[in-house]
């Protein structure tokens, strides 16, 4: 028996959707269309049980004027007006007898005696009408038991009348016939538009399917077919499949931009440093002109290996697999790295000024906060003019500590806002190609507050007019609220 529910199992998990979708329409609304047919049928029969019960019933009640309950129980049936119905063959006619309260039987009608089989009943047990089917003589037949009660209203006997349900059965036959018919021909019906439309509902799936077929990471710009006029389950999936494949692209180029870049990069010091090796082993140099080019070297390596921290710290941010960030205060982490700063300001005799208010907490990693305030004051202090300002300020505002970093440096354009938080981008202009950098600076602060859902905007008037940041993070309380 198990083998033969996996093998039904196993055939029915190869159909594909739309057949067995189909097959559960047909087997659902079989289920159903039987269930009401039987029941249907059920209460026809019963009716028509009950409608002939009546008719038996008012045989009886016409012979009782015909039987007497005196002495004895006896019966005279003459001039009774059915008389030939007592008589008529198996067919047509009533078959009735008479016992006594010691189910004795006292009277047979006459058409008992062409009867090819006897007619076998049991008498009830208590004096109340009773009625029972029974196949006799090859035919349905319906016996009712009426108790013969006189006139001090107590048990004498029992009248047996009999009759024939043939014509009622080939009634109930030919509707048990059409309700087979019909479920036959609804379930067929349901299987064929249950196919058709589970196909046509499907028809998205597979051109979703060939859709994605045809994408590989090389032509990643394709996209899956929505037809906008239907808005069901399937255009969803859809447009999910095809914001899936905006973010893939999205980061298949940024992935591929990042490579191009970062090899374009460390290729510059590893091809000075390689040029200085190979003249220095050319012929024998002197102690100065070997500390020269090591030192040259040694500000390259400096400038790659703050290159690589930057990209570990990328990398790290964007990765998925992190731990869950901590309740920081970002007040005291403001204060240290301001004072972590204060010296190489004070060098440049600039001007910082704080505005900070107290114990505002975040939900962040200690380390990325220190990193962008960092990376913000640094830059600050490097593209202020000696004899500048640097304003940083933090408040709460509206559920969210805002952090205001201004200075008097060089500022930018709108041309140059526009990428600033691109990776590897560095302005054209003189003053911020004198300094060291590797621009990657501004897109991990970037990465790093939108992983905690906050956001960063950049602000400046034009260049050499200063500049602004401004940092926005939720406060730890309200975030838990």
């Amino acid at each position: 028996m198990s083998r033969i529910v996996s093998s039904i199992t196993s055939f029915f998990d190869r159909l594909s959707i739309s057949k067995k979708l189909a097959f559960w329409y047909g087997l659902s609304l079989f289920v159903m269309l039987s269930l009401f047919g039987y029941f249907l049928y059920e209460t026809f029969h019963n009716s028509i049980h009950h409608n002939y019960d009546r008719h038996l019933r008012f045989e009886a009640e016409q012979l009782l004027s015909y039987i007497h309950t005196g002495d004895s129980l006896s019966i005279d049936l003459t001039g009774y007006s059915r008389n030939a119905a007592l008589e008529s063959g198996v067919e047509y006619g009533t078959y009735v007898r008479l016992y006594n309260k010691h189910d004795s039987l006292i009277y047979k009608s006459p058409n008992f005696a062409e009867a090819k089989q006897a007619l076998t009943t049991e008498l009830p047990d208590r004096p109340e009408e009773y009625s029972f089917s029974s196949q006799w003589q090859d035919l349905p037949a319906r016996t009712l038991f009426y108790p013969i009660m006189n006139e001090s209203n107590e048990f004498c006997g029992w009248l047996e009348v009999t009759g024939f349900e043939w014509t009622l059965h080939e009634e109930l036959s030919r509707f048990r016939q059409y309700l087979l018919v019909l479920i036959a021909i609804s379930v067929a019906f349901s299987i064929l538009g249950g196919y058709w439309l589970s196909r046509r509902a499907l028809t998205p799936v597979a051109s979703i399917n060939e859709a994605a077929k045809s994408i590989t990471a090389t032509d990643l710009d394709k996209r899956i077919p929505v037809n906008y006029q239907v808005k069901d389950e399937l255009t969803d999936l859809a447009e999910t499949f095809n914001m899936m494949l905006n973010r893939l692209q999205k980061g298949f180029e940024r992935e591929k931009r990042f490579t191009s870049d970062a090899a374009h990069e460390l290729m510059t010091p590893l091809s000075s440093m390689r040029s200085d090796a190979e003249i220095m082993l050319r012929k024998p140099r002197s102690k100065e002109e070997y500390q020269e080019t090591i030192q040259r070297m040694l500000t390259e390596v400096r400038k790659m290996s703050e290159m690589v921290h930057l990209l570990l710290q990328l990398s790290r941010v964007e990765s998925v697999h992190r731990s869950k960030p901590d309740t920081v205060n970002i007040s005291r982490i403001t204060e240290a790295v301001v004072d972590q700063h204060r010296e190489d300001a004070d060098r440049k005799e600039i001007t910082v000024q704080t505005q900070i208010d107290p114990e505002l907490q975040v939900q962040a990693h200690g380390a990325y906060i220190e990193e962008v305030l960092n990376n913000l004051l640094e830059n600050a202090v490097k593209y202020t003019p000696e004899g500048g300002q640097v304003t940083i300020q933090l408040q709460r505002s509206s559920g969210k500590a805002v952090i205001h970093l201004s200075d008097t440096g060089i500022g930018f354009d709108e041309e140059t806002k526009k990428h600033l938080f691109e990776r590897f981008y560095r302005a054209d202009e003189s003053e911020v190609q004198e300094q060291t950098g590797s621009g990657l600076g501004l897109p991990l602060v970037k990465a790093i507050v939108e992983l905690y859902g906050g956001r960063i905007r950049a602000y400046s008037e034009g260049e050499g007019k200063g500049s602004t940041f401004v940092v926005e993070l939720p406060l730890a309380e309200d975030k838990q609220a």
